[in-house]
């Protein structure tokens, strides 16, 4: 959950198009340079007091607010270009020529005549012939018995095949990505007096995508007001006003995306057909038509904004009422042309989406503050808040356009599809919280809060989610009050409940569904299955943790432990398809999570005015996560994802499928394996040297689905951040480095572009896959139609995740105060910034920092043509006036 000033907003998807996996991102709206401070919430009773929001973890953002002073104008503008940081090493058309003929041969032998039959009908004059025929777009014909290729045109003609020196080489990826450019322009007024003050801050965010046809714009104003109105009347508003534009392609686990595309064409393939068409083959989209052709525009319009009025009561007691307000209205415009695949039949296909949601909060506090007899600090707080959220949506598609250029609905001649929905759900709280302290010595912390959501049905609506939390400052002791080397030492505790909803607004609830219209007649039908047992996720978390500071606070250490236990996880069980239902909302099991973090931060280097200072930031975090139970009590679990599995006593994460023995070698070799074999063959009939052979688990001589086993996990052994900063006179330099170690990535990716099966264009990679004469390696043979499945889940496509990466590097330089002002300013800033600058790695993918279900925390470290992180290089300035 996300807080913002007070206010919970939404952070999900805001757009009903799919591009494959390529959604958008609620936080998107947000200006960075409006952010004062970013506030995670990790400890159990403070998360605790968000209660059925908290689950998932809590982060407070917390906006900038002017200070009293002389008004203030701040003017900032950067500008930079963004680059993919990697790129695939793919085969050339040379290379891909020669792997199509190695996949033919292997697949279709030579004969005893040194033809290659193809079929009962059908054998081949040359080897040559045989890979044009099964690759290329010819056909054959049949003289004096025997089979020759006869070109279709000029694309992947005989010649090419007989020498591969002249095929065509595309590189597909340079062709789809580029160096794009970033600037940004922000304009700040702010100031005011002891009585109220104020800041205005417009901005302007355009950036270009690494990925052609891919770009954002975001306009924004956000004003931020305080006023004193008496002594005991005060009042604040904030009010964020945004616009954004989101182009997109089709990305991130989508066959029809451009990456995918772009890995998936082979290099011996044009981008143009000599009339100037695109050249398409098969159902994949040509990748240079899937990058520019398909319009996909998202603009989002938003307000975030929140009101408080706070009344001192009387002596101590204040009341506080904030209202809080976050609009959404979000329209989608998608035109697929006649140029592209999905547009081609239809003569155009055009989709228009509108959605608008209301997430309105109101929330009263009650604060008694008191200090009793000089040591006794006592602190209740008694809160409701209210919650509504309301959410409609338009979706209308039309096909059969007179012209491209023509793309509104009422153009197209066949209207295909009108629906629209209205949904929404509430939440009503109460809280209740005490804070005690003596002498700042003893702390004390007691919370309960009470959450009642429309998302259960009417018997688990309510949900209790209680804390408490201690601390004892053993630095305020007497027994230390003499010592010179510590400056705090703090010992804490904690216990907390935190809970979650279900996503949908009517998970327990079986609904019937609009839409399943007859003979033009309207229609209804059950479209979901009722779970009037669905109740409340729970986390009950346990925290203890100690901070000790060093010669002043030099050096800060925190150590925490913990221990969280999540019961009654809300998930989709599913259900055999006979059903009719693909799965229902349920309580599907419980997950823990144990570990240990600790943070570092260290004065190395102290110097009073210009001389040089050195600060350093570590944080390093152990998390060990496993399932413990699920409602399904198959041993093997529940698939999550292309290799994800769900399984009692395994990580959420955890890798499934077969695990690799090695390569094959020799006949004999196979033959001692199939001679194990009950059956006579342990893995397939057309196994041949070169294939892999996968580990036999039980021992029953046949490799089969009951050989699988865990094979990885997606979870880190540690990860963490190291952060330095240095200063000297006006220059600073800043360096974080992020790190993430011990996780597997599932490549998932690398089972098309290593395949070397099929006319899929391949990575550099499979040059070293087995041949006779190459037999000291771990790829397997290249062969047609992958009789062997050495393409199926295993750890073949399992790859250590670890990473290092500066993620972010600033180096800047502010001019002397005295110089500043001769320019008639009061700051003068120049910096240089980079993001991604370096990434150290042994993952072979685009990108280690990747999931494609990023939606779902049940499958993540999957890799499927995921749109890769750029490395940005920006320079700017800020000036004061």
């Amino acid at each position: 959950m996300y807080v913002v000033d007070g206010l919970p907003i939404n952070t999900g998807n805001t757009t009903q198009l799919g591009a494959g996996n390529q959604l958008t991102n609620g936080l998107n709206d947000l200006n960075p340079n409006d952010i004062e401070s970013i506030e995670v919430l990790k400890d159990a009773a403070a998360s605790a007091i968000y209660g059925s929001r908290a689950s998932n973890g809590v982060v407070i953002i917390t906006t900038k607010r002017g200070k009293a002073g002389k008004a203030q104008v701040d003017l900032e503008y950067y500008t930079g270009t963004q680059s993919v940081w990697k790129k695939p090493d793919i085969l050339n058309g040379e290379q891909q020529t020669l792997l199509f003929i190695d996949q033919a041969v292997n697949r279709y032998p030579a004969n005893a005549n040194g033809n290659y039959p193809y079929s009962k009908t059908l054998t081949f004059r040359t080897k040559e012939d045989l890979a044009a025929y099964v690759y290329g777009p010819g056909n054959a014909s049949v003289s004096d018995g025997l089979a020759s290729y006869v070109d279709a045109g000029p694309i992947q003609p005989l010649s090419q095949f007989q020498n591969p020196s002249t095929a065509t080489s595309t590189n597909w990826i340079d062709e789809v990505t580029r160096s794009a450019p970033i600037s940004n322009y922000g304009l700040t007024f702010s100031g005011g007096s002891a009585q109220s003050t104020y800041r205005i801050n417009a901005n302007y965010f355009d950036q270009e995508g690494v990925i052609v046809g891919t770009g954002f714009k975001r306009a924004s104003v956000r004003t931020a007001l305080t006023s004193n109105l008496s002594d005991k009347i005060r009042m604040g508003l904030t009010l964020g006003l945004t616009s954004s534009i989101n182009n997109r392609v089709n990305n991130d686990n989508s066959i029809y995306g451009v990456l995918t595309t772009a890995r998936l064409y082979a290099a011996d393939l044009p981008i143009y057909n000599a009339n100037g068409t695109y050249y398409k083959v098969g159902s994949l989209e040509n990748p240079v038509a899937a990058a520019k052709e398909p319009y996909i525009k998202s603009v989002n319009n938003r307000v975030i904004g929140t009101q408080y009025t706070e009344f001192e009561l009387i002596k101590n007691l204040k009341y506080r009422a904030m209202f809080g307000l976050d609009y959404t209205y979000g329209r989608d415009d998608r035109f697929y042309s006649t140029l592209t695949n999905a547009g081609a039949n239809t003569r155009g296909e055009a989709t228009v989406a509108t959605l608008q949601d209301i997430n309105y909060n109101h929330t009263s506090s009650l604060n008694y503050s008191k200090i009793f007899a000089t040591d006794h600090s006592l602190s209740a707080l008694l809160v409701a808040e209210y919650q509504r959220d309301n959410y409609q949506d338009t979706y209308a598609q039309a096909t059969g356009f007179p012209s491209n250029s023509i793309r509104q609905l009422s153009a197209g001649a066949t209207k295909t599809s009108a629906t629209s929905s209205a949904t929404g759900n509430a939440l009503f709280s109460l809280l209740g919280k005490v804070d005690y302290s003596f002498k700042s010595r003893y702390l004390f912390t007691l919370s309960v809060r009470r959450d009642r959501s429309s998302r259960f049905g009417a018997d688990n609506q309510v949900g209790y989610f209680p804390a408490v939390s201690g601390a004892w400052r053993v630095i305020e002791e007497s027994f230390l009050k003499d010592q010179t080397v510590l400056s705090e030492l703090k010992l804490r505790g904690s216990y907390g409940e935190t809970g979650n909803q279900p996503t949908g607004n009517f998970g327990s609830r079986g609904l019937i569904g609009v839409g399943y219209n007859y003979l033009d007649q309207g229609g209804l039908a059950l479209n979901q299955l009722a779970n009037p047992e669905l109740r409340w996720e729970r986390t009950k978390q346990l925290n203890f943790g100690v901070d000790v500071g060093f010669m002043s606070n030099r050096f800060y250490v925190s150590a925490d432990a913990y221990q969280r236990k999540t019961d009654d996880l809300l998930l989709a069980q599913q259900l055999p398809s006979d059903t009719g239902f693909r799965s229902y909302s349920a309580n599907i099991g419980n997950i823990e999570n144990k570990g240990v973090e600790f943070a570092l931060t260290t004065l190395n280097i102290q110097n009073e005015g210009d001389g040089f200072n050195w600060d350093t930031n570590f944080n390093i975090s152990f998390n060990r996560n496993k399932v413990t139970k699920l409602s399904d009590d198959n041993p093997t679990g529940q698939a999550a994802g292309f290799a994800s599995r769900l399984i009692v006593g395994q990580p959420l994460g955890a890798f499934y499928g077969y695990r690799v023995d090695h390569i094959i070698q020799t006949q004999a070799e196979l033959e001692a394996l199939n001679s194990g074999s009950k059956t006579g063959v342990y893995q397939s009939t057309l196994t041949r040297p070169g294939d892999i052979k996968f580990v036999d688990l039980n021992g029953d001589g046949r490799v089969t689905a009951d050989d699988q086993e865990i094979i990885g996990n997606a979870q880190a052994k540690f990860y963490g951040g190291f952060n330095n900063t240095f200063r000297y006179k006006g220059f600073d330099l800043t360096a974080f480095l992020q790190f993430n170690v011990g996780n597997d990535i599932y490549n998932n990716a690398r089972s098309s572009t290593e395949g070397m099966s099929t006319t899929y264009g391949q990575d550099a990679a499979v040059l070293n896959r087995w041949t006779p004469t190459n037999t000291n390696t771990d790829i397997p043979r290249a062969i047609a139609g992958d009789p062997n499945s050495n393409t199926r889940t295993s750890t073949r496509f399992l790859e250590d995740g670890s990473f290092a990466r500066f993620k972010n590097v600033v180096l800047g330089y502010t001019l002397p105060k005295p110089v500043a002002s001769r320019l008639h300013l009061r700051t003068v800033r120049i910096y240089a910034q980079s993001q991604n600058l370096v990434t150290f790695t042994k993952y072979s993918g685009l990108d280690p920092e990747v999931s494609t279900f990023s939606g779902s925390n049940t499958s993540p470290g999957t890799d499927f043509f995921t749109y890769p992180q750029a490395r940005t290089i920006t320079g700017g300035i800020i000036l004061g006036l």
